[in-house]
């Protein structure tokens, strides 16, 4: 008998009696999932163990859609085993048996980051930065096949004995060369960019995104962006500024809030452009330099601000300085911009557009562009008191006092004189309004382009903001 059929008949003869799927016989189990498992296996021709994930499409999906399905699960085999990096896990094989689908994986000695994203079991701030850097460094690898992740997320990042990350479930990525979007709205939407959630077109700028809300939930125990509900949290993702990280944790590097604010930019194109370039400034934050973030667009956004009468007193300098620590978001007809109830330090500039104060379900103003609000629960630190709602397209300058108490005190002193100012004209104008009444008992009531958000203070007017 030839050598090697022996040895074949004794590696099938030991295998019985073992379940298996495949060749590979199953050990334990490592999850559950709602369409099958992952279990601890051995594959008996070479010994070695690996990570076997099973589906069981049929109990989920309807047997028109069974085939559709199923070649989206080995394609997720062919897209993730030709992505050979230090950082991504490795595929071995895949196959069919029975009603199970299965891929053979590099078994991984660690936890997924879940295990380091709660308040009371963070890592280091300086071992978090090392770990998303080797996600960008795998990212920058699969964007250069032509490959977006599209669900980066602790879950799916495996922190090793050794102190690596290794990428798993390619289960929803996609080549950028397709032109197909059947599935370019799926993810897990907490971790979803803004043009994920809209059903657009993606490109690697996407995962850049979805590793910021990990990278911020990685530092301080929480995502940047939450929601009551999925609607609210798909809202809030679009449009909601992310906050910054020092609010929760001030003793972190404010070069790393820069960073994630603009891996965190709404616009995929003011994001990174490269997984080389994410990593590199993450790499001067651990040789404790500063960074301040190349924005690409910082011209054009103080050249958005200069014509606005509010900024008429500030420096093109100044200016220039107020785009670094701003946030400028787009909100489109409807969308809210401020809560009623909600308590921050933040102070909004309308750019262009018009937006209305809501207070007890009555129209309080219609505010149009220079107007600013909010300004007054952003110095008191009380909360909202009416709702801001966008009544069309728009353009907002959102800004932070603790920023730029922060950042630059100066700062923070000159948009307090140009608030005093304001609270003067407003006085002033109030004063006028009354007088004309000539000492009659009729109370005077704000217009509506000057009356304030919780409706005892008048706003600025376009024309009267200074």
């Amino acid at each position: 008998m030839n050598p090697s059929e022996d040895t074949l008949r004794s590696i099938l003869q030991e295998s019985k009696g073992v379940p298996s799927i495949g060749r590979y016989q199953i050990l334990d189990t490592l999850g559950r999932g709602n369409m099958g498992e992952v279990f601890r296996a051995r594959d008996p021709m070479i010994g070695r163990l690996v990570a076997l994930k099973t589906r069981r499409f049929d109990l989920v999906y309807e047997k028109k859609d069974l085939k559709f399905i199923i070649d989206k699960f080995f394609e997720e085999a062919r897209i993730a085993g030709n992505l050979i990096h230090p950082h991504i896990v490795t595929v071995f094989d895949v196959g069919q048996d029975g009603d199970y689908c299965f891929i053979a994986m590099e078994l991984l000695d660690g936890k997924n980051l879940t295990s380091y994203n709660k308040a009371d079991t963070l890592l280091s701030h300086t071992k978090v930065m090392n770990l998303v850097r080797q996600t960008c460094v795998a990212l920058d690898f699969a964007h250069s096949r032509k490959v977006i992740h599209r669900d980066i997320k602790p879950a799916n990042l495996m922190f090793t004995g050794d102190d690596r990350i290794k990428i798993t479930d390619f289960g929803i990525a996609v080549l950028t060369r397709s032109t197909t979007s059947d599935l370019q709205v799926m993810g897990t939407p907490s971790y979803m960019s803004p043009e994920q959630t809209k059903g657009v077109k993606l490109t690697p700028q996407t995962d850049f995104f979805s590793l910021g809300v990990v990278f911020f939930e990685l530092l301080v125990g929480r995502r940047p962006f939450m929601g009551r509900t999925l609607y609210e949290l798909m809202e809030n993702i679009r449009y909601a500024p992310a906050p910054s990280l020092l609010t929760f944790n001030p003793k972190l590097p404010p070069s790393l809030d820069r960073i994630i604010q603009k891996a965190l930019e709404k616009e995929p194109e003011l994001r990174y452009r490269n997984g080389r370039e994410f990593a590199a400034d993450i790499d001067q934050v651990l040789q404790g330099k500063s960074v301040q973030v190349r924005d690409i667009k910082a011209t054009r956004k103080a050249d958005l601000l200069k014509p606005i009468e509010f900024f008429h007193s500030f420096s093109r300098k100044e200016i220039v300085e107020i785009t670094r620590y701003g946030t400028f978001i787009r909100y489109d007809k409807s969308q809210v911009i401020v809560r009623e109830g909600d308590v921050d330090t933040t102070f909004f500039i309308l750019l262009y557009g018009r937006v209305r104060v809501i207070k007890n379900n009555r129209s309080i103003a219609d505010l149009t562009k220079g107007a600013c609000f909010g300004e007054m629960g952003a110095i008191n630190k009380t909360p909202r008191t009416a709702h801001v709602i966008a009544k069309e397209p728009c353009l907002v300058l959102k800004l932070d006092f603790k920023v730029l108490e922060r950042e630059s005190p100066d700062l923070k002193v000159k948009f307090y004189h140009v608030f005093i100012q304001t609270l003067v004209q407003r006085l002033e104008a109030t004063t006028k309004q009354l007088s004309s009444y000539g000492g009659s008992k009729t109370t005077a009531q704000p217009s509506a382009e000057t009356q304030s958000e919780d409706g005892s203070k008048p706003l600025p007017s376009a024309e009267k903001t200074v």
